[in-house]
């Protein structure tokens, strides 16, 4: 069984779809992978900055929130009393020194005032410096006056920071009942600016805030946090002061090291508290890594496709190679009656078209060449019959010229065999080109028969060539044809005695000419032309007058070209001069084997 041509690695098929595929799947390949990595890492970025830039904000909102409790708490120093403005902390010191029945009422106008002033407050203690304190709260709690309110630590800081802003980390309001809600405090001094003579002036009270975690919730509800996101508000002391894990607030912070999440920070301006983001990298990229995802299963399918167009494209291109392949195999083992379907008009279509014609012309080739062998084989059949007809003839002629000089009939013996000799010459076969020596011997033998029958006195023959030419190649039976032309046109018409002239001379550029001229009665314009122009057409009407010259003419064409032939010229009543030119050689052509006689 004949192996499969169409092996996968050596065919053009399997070539063509990996060129193909190569060519157009690496650069979407190497593309795809560039514009992933720079649009993720793009994304990446993008998402960080969004979120750094929200981490600024709430910074920036958290210092904001300290000024506003911070400008709440100094009320205190513009809060009117009697109609005078900034006479709060005068009217307290007096009133305390009193003991006037007006203070209780002076102080809670005045936490009233302040406490609806900001919907995230909850509630407001002023604290006397001997210990007693009032409070208002908007929650609908009880006070613990069993709890020592305020805190030991909260006294001594407000005692350090004597006229700033104190601020108390996120607590629970234990000093009421049953609440519950995580609190910050803010608290400041009030002096007696007015009534003291003192630089500072005496303390009057300490006034403080509870404010609720719902002022970080306003904060941050802007951020969009997923369910892993924490944020953190963390104070100087790493205490978390609030985050979206409740149960993280007042607590510690540590910060997450896992890798699966992004950590961002930013300090505020004026407070030394920290906002911690720790951001859920795979819900955090979720919309990166869809868009991605998409995006590659765009790839994917361009990839899929331009594999289905490559082959496609690689099937449709090398189908018809492989059907003509198929069909040049019928061809080599001997079936020409094969066709390839032509079903395009593009370089395909034209290569099976071609092909089908090259199988149609070889095919007639083929038949031609048999023909022509039966022919050479008929041809070699009838030579093989011929070698015994002119060896019959021969040995014919020898019995009847050895009976007539038996008979003494001697001139009758020289006919025949002048005649054998001629006879010989014209049926050796085979010879194209013979040397001027045997034409020369052809045309003697020829001249003496014309000599016996018409006589000395009628006819003359004269040679005049070089013996260096004798062995030059001259066409076999020129020489005969225009010498009888000349003895039965030229000289038999005439009146007395005529002489053929052969000159036979070389010319320049390696030409010979060989001139056969007679003196007999020559021929008129019109005959002369009617002469050249069958010589010129190849075509002979008068059989009598010029096949012979025609014959030599196209012989000498075959052999030499249409540069070489027969020329002739005469005048009437001075004779006529027939005219060969051919190349000069030695060579004798020889076409065939000469057969023996």
């Amino acid at each position: 069984m004949a192996s499969n041509p169409f092996r996968l690695h050596k065919s053009i098929f399997a070539k063509f779809t990996l060129s193909f595929i190569s060519v157009g799947l690496i650069p979407l390949l190497i593309l795809s992978y560039i514009s992933l990595q720079t649009f993720s890492g793009f994304m990446e970025r993008y998402a960080t900055n969004n979120y750094e830039q929200m981490l600024l904000f709430a910074s920036r909102n958290v210092d904001d929130m300290f000024v506003k409790y911070n400008n709440i708490s100094k009320l205190m120093y513009s809060y009117g009393v009697g109609g005078l403005y900034g006479q709060l902390g005068q009217a307290i010191a007096a009133q305390s020194k009193e003991q006037d029945i007006r203070l209780t009422m002076t102080i809670n106008d005045f936490l009233q005032t302040v406490l609806y002033t900001e919907r995230n407050l909850q509630s407001v203690f002023f604290v006397l410096p001997n210990g007693t304190y009032q409070s208002l709260s908007k929650n609908t709690v009880a006070l613990d006056y069993q709890y020592p309110y305020p805190k030991v630590e909260w006294k001594e800081q407000t005692k350090l920071n004597r006229n700033g802003l104190s601020f108390f980390p996120t607590h629970k309001q234990d000093y009421f009942l049953g609440a519950t809600d995580p609190v910050m405090t803010f608290s400041r001094n009030l002096t007696d600016v007015l009534g003291s003579f003192k630089v500072e002036g005496d303390i009057v009270g300490t006034f403080y805030m509870d404010v609720g975690l719902g002022v970080f919730t306003e904060i941050f509800k802007q951020m969009v946090l997923n369910k892993q996101d924490t944020v953190y508000v963390v104070d100087d002391q790493g205490i978390i002061l609030y985050s979206n894990q409740l149960k993280l607030i007042g607590t510690v912070f540590h910060a997450n090291t896992s890798d699966d999440y992004l950590h961002l920070q930013q300090a505020t301006a004026e407070n030394n508290i920290q906002i911690v983001g720790e951001f859920y990298k795979k819900e955090l990229f979720l919309k990166v890594e869809q868009l991605i995802r998409t995006i590659t299963i765009v790839i994917g399918l361009c990839i899929v496709s331009l594999i289905v167009v490559a082959v496609w494209f690689s099937n449709r291109f090398s189908n018809p190679i492989r059907s003509i392949t198929r069909e040049m195999a019928k061809v080599e083992s001997g079936n020409f009656d094969t066709k390839v379907t032509v079903k395009t008009a593009d370089e395909m279509g034209l290569l099976s078209h071609g092909f089908n014609k090259m199988v149609g012309r070889l095919k007639e080739y083929i038949d031609v060449v048999y023909v022509a062998q039966i022919k050479q084989k008929q041809a070699e059949l009838n030579a093989l019959k011929s070698q015994i007809r002119p060896h019959y003839l021969y040995n014919t002629l020898e019995v009847i010229r050895m009976s007539a000089v038996a008979e003494d009939a001697n001139e009758v013996g020289d006919m025949i065999l002048s005649l054998s000799h001629q006879l010989k010459y014209v049926l050796d076969y085979g010879e194209e080109t013979v040397t001027i020596k045997s034409e020369k011997t052809n045309v003697e033998q020829y001249f003496q028969l014309m000599v016996i029958r018409y006589g000395e006195h009628r006819l003359g023959l004269d040679f005049r060539f070089d013996a260096d030419l004798m062995d030059c190649a001259i066409p076999k039976l020129s020489l005969q044809p225009i010498v009888e032309n000349a003895i039965y046109h030229g000289i038999m018409p005439k009146t007395g005695k005529g002489t053929i002239r052969i000159s036979i001379e070389k010319l320049p550029d390696n030409l010979l000419s060989v001139t056969v001229d007679d003196d007999g009665v020559g021929m008129s314009e019109n005959t002369l032309e009617h002469v050249r122009e069958k010589l010129a057409s190849g075509s002979s009407l008068d059989t009598s007058s010029s096949i012979g010259l025609i014959n030599v003419h196209e012989r000498i064409v075959g052999l030499y070209g249409h540069g070489f032939g027969v020329e002739i010229n005469s005048s009437q009543h001075i004779g006529t001069t027939v005219r060969i030119v051919i190349p000069l050689t030695k060579e004798v052509n020889v076409r065939v084997e000469r057969h023996s006689s």
